[in-house]
Parts: C-alpha cells; sequence; structure tokens
C-alpha cells in the first residue's frame, strides 16, 4: 500500500505521520519541474522526506524531457528513491499547462516523453494516470501499453477518467484489463490500482479481484491515516475518542516542527488542518 501525493492536502507531516502508522511506501506531493528547475523555494522544500519515511519517491509534472531528467536528478541528489510522472492530476493548474491528465490526449508523445526521461534518469521513473484525459475517449489500455514499452519502472491506474474526478464510482474493471494485458505482455513491470480505497477491507479486495501489484491510497489516508496499520494487520482498527485526539495532536506537531512556531508557520498549518478534521469523527 503506498501513500499517493495527495497534491493539497499532503505534506511532510502528513508523510510521517503516516509513516508512524506502517506506511512504507509513500510519495512526495507534485512539484512542477519547470519551477524546482528555476530554484523555487516553494517547489524545492517538496524535494524533502522525514526522517521515517522508508521508500519515498518524488511525483514531476512536466511534459518535456530535458525538465524531467534535471528535476529527477534533483531528486536523486535530495535523497529520493525514485521519480514518479504525474499524468493524472485533474486540475486546472497542471491541464492549462498541458501537463497532469492533459498529457493522455498524446499517447505516442507521452511513450517518448517517458522513454527519454527514463533513460536520463538516475532514478527508477514510474508514472500515475487516469482513465482519459477531460472529454477525452478512454485510452487507458493503450497509455499502459505504450508506457511498459517505453520502460516506465511502474504504473499506478486511477480508475476515472479526468473528467469524472470524484463525481462516479471507480472502474476498476478497466485496471484489471489493463493487469491482464501487461501479464499477456509478459508481466515484469508492477500495476498499481487507485481509487475508493477508504478500508482495508477494500483494499485488499480490490488487489484480489483486479490483479493489481498493490494499491495506492489517497482519500482513505486523509480520512484515517492507520489505514496502513488496517492494511498490514488485515483488521479495522476503531481510536477511541482520546486516541483520535492524540492523532489529530500528533499532527500538529508535527506540522509545529516542520512549518515553525511563528506566524507563517502556523499560517501554513493551519491551511492543512482542516482537511483531516476526519481524525476526530
Amino acid at each position: 500500500m503506498v501513500l499517493a501525493p495527495l497534491t493539497r492536502g499532503g505534506n511532510l507531516p502528513f508523510r510521517r505521520l503516516c509513516a508512524e502508522f506502517g506506511a512504507e511506501v509513500t510519495l512526495g506531493e507534485m512539484i512542477f519541474a519547470r519551477q524546482l528547475l528555476k530554484g523555487d523555494v516553494i517547489e524545492r522544500a517538496r524535494l524533502r522526506r522525514a526522517s521515517n519515511e522508508q521508500v519515498f519517491g518524488v511525483q514531476i509534472a512536466t511534459n518535456d524531457v530535458e525538465e524531467g531528467v534535471g528535476a529527477a536528478k534533483l531528486a536523486a541528489a535530495a535523497g529520493a528513491d525514485w521519480v514518479d510522472l504525474n499524468c493524472g492530476c485533474p486540475i486546472h493548474e497542471a491541464t492549462r499547462r498541458g501537463l497532469g491528465s492533459a498529457m493522455l490526449r498524446q499517447p505516442v508523445r507521452l511513450e517518448r516523453l517517458v522513454r527519454g526521461i527514463a533513460a536520463g534518469s538516475p532514478l527508477p521513473v514510474s508514472v500515475k494516470v487516469r482513465l482519459a484525459s477531460e472529454g477525452g475517449d478512454v485510452n487507458v489500455r493503450e497509455v499502459v501499453g505504450r508506457l511498459r514499452a517505453a520502460g516506465a519502472a511502474a504504473v499506478t491506474i486511477h480508475g476515472r477518467t479526468a473528467e469524472a474526478r470524484y463525481s462516479k464510482a471507480a472502474d476498476w474493471r478497466l485496471i484489471a484489463e489493463c493487469v491482464e494485458d501487461n501479464a499477456e505482455a509478459g508481466g515484469g513491470m508492477p500495476l498499481l490500482g487507485n481509487g475508493d480505497l477508504l478500508t482495508q477491507y477494500e483494499a485488499h479486495g480490490r488487489m484480489a479481484q483486479s490483479g493489481v501489484d498493490g494499491v495506492m491510497v489517497g482519500r482513505g489516508a486523509l480520512i484515517k491515516p492507520w489505514i496502513f496499520k488496517e492494511f498490514r494487520d488485515r483488521r479495522a482498527w476503531e481510536p477511541s475518542a482520546a486516541e483520535r485526539v492524540a492523532v489529530y495532536r500528533q499532527l500538529a506537531c508535527f506540522m509545529k516542527e516542520h512549518f515553525g512556531d511563528d506566524a507563517k508557520g502556523r499560517r501554513k498549518a493551519w491551511y492543512f488542518l482542516p482537511w483531516h478534521f476526519d481524525f476526530l469523527s
């Protein structure tokens, strides 16, 4: 089970909290490669890993080979274990630049991009995709096949189109078809599934039904970061009210340590803390 990038709700303190609950593989928040290479302070800060993150990946957004290779080299220098190319983000900030899920519109170009980045990167390069770009035809099976040919180290499939956002259930049937295609092509490239995994039962069930090699969780971790412990132990954990408050307090402490206790640090913490009120319910 991998912790998803959580571009808007995630940060180093939250990844640290998830690692405390057994998250062994974590992926940092999306970084725009161009701004990173220009020395943007915010983007550079996203290269940092928490001290307890065991296997840490840096997710980048780019449609340029040189940018991708440059970002991968910076990620390697910062101590990352692998780089993930974001080809699934549906937010306007990414798609207006031709990044994120917009890249699914041109599978051939995407294949060339991944091939080039993988060839020049000092780290393994994985890719995260959706079923289709906004307004585009569902082409995930073609995309995954091309990513395999390009040398992607792994692919994570979010089971919705960019247009659907979270308005429809994730289509795990299509994810399973991609798994079958991958097996017929000889296997070897791990496929992960993502979408509607809010409990350990759903995570284990979807893995068994679809045949994916692993799962990635986003909202499920925001709701309860102890989902990693539940997944590992194969049983639900129902924390008491006092235990829930303790989890929230621990996150607040991690944020104070990371962002600082001055006015600027508190503003940053208070931007993120409301994302995690579900801990308390």
